[in-house]
């Protein structure tokens, strides 16, 4: 009896091992081979990272695959304005970068967790997260009136929007950056550091975080030079995101980049996984 016992205790331990194996199987590999300068890995989410050297310039590139669109998420300040550390911690965030700032100004249409937080004309464009993970971007904002683009994305159960750009990929091919953003210099000659993210295939990403303003360390790339590394890693979709004084990688605990000014820049918001 005590003999047939262990046996079941045995197959079930084995049906949980093999579960948990295939369950680890499943995810995609990352858009960039070894060697990895950080990795993480749990049951909702798989982190790789790799620092990267580019046009005079220092920087990551970071590969997150989930499980789940719930599992990309964005952290608000509280009182107005924090770091991304602090937002980061109190999240129990493992990965977490700076996003668009939207606190700074009065534009667009801002979501986050499915609330709709403002609706205000704009020449900013806009990254959606669809509820399967995808990424739907408008680099036209006047095409559909805020309100209505709003309520449309509300409606289609999403959660998050950020506002900055320029998009820099869509279909897997470069885009024009068009005449009407206004947001920052697309000129080919500006170096700036920069944050974006981008998207392989639903519920995979790539993030770039590129160090600047820091002459002998690090120029900054230009977003011309950002849009071509998305093209090579194989993004479907890419979108320029908060740069300069604000971008920041954090990483378990740790500031992996070294942000322009020589300090982390106080922010609205943060996005996390």
């Amino acid at each position: 009896m005590q003999r047939k016992g262990f046996l079941w205790i045995l197959l079930v331990m084995l049906l949980l091992s093999s579960a948990a194996m295939a369950q680890e199987a499943t995810w995609e590999v990352p858009c960039f081979d070894a060697p990895y300068d950080g990795a993480y890995q749990d049951e909702e989410r798989a982190i790789t990272i790799k620092k990267i050297d580019v046009d005079q310039s220092v920087g990551y590139v970071v590969d997150v695959r989930i499980r789940d669109a719930s599992a990309f998420r964005a952290e608000l300040a509280q009182g107005g304005f924090e770091t991304v550390s602090t937002m980061a911690q109190r999240a129990g965030a493992v990965l977490a970068i700076n996003a668009d700032d939207y606190g700074s100004h009065p534009y667009g249409v801002i979501m986050r967790n499915g609330e709709i937080l403002r609706i205000h004309d704009t020449t900013r464009h806009m990254l959606a997260i669809l509820p399967d993970g995808s990424f739907e971007t408008v680099s036209d904002p006047a095409a559909e009136a805020p309100k209505a683009l709003a309520e449309r994305l509300q409606a289609s159960g999403v959660q998050n929007t950020f506002e900055f750009g320029p998009v820099l990929v869509k279909d897997g091919q470069a885009v024009d950056f068009p005449s009407s953003f206004d947001v920052i210099s697309t000129r080919s000659t500006r170096r700036e550091p920069r944050t974006a993210i981008g998207m392989i295939t639903p519920l995979h990403y790539v993030i770039l975080i590129i160090d600047g303003r820091q002459p002998g360390y690090s120029e900054g790339v230009s977003l011309q030079t950002l849009q071509q590394i998305f093209l090579d890693l194989g993004a479907q979709t890419a979108i320029n995101l908060d740069g300069g004084g604000s971008t920041e990688l954090w990483f378990q605990g740790e500031i992996m980049n070294q942000p322009a000014g020589g300090h982390e820049r106080k922010l609205s918001d943060c996005i996390w996984f």
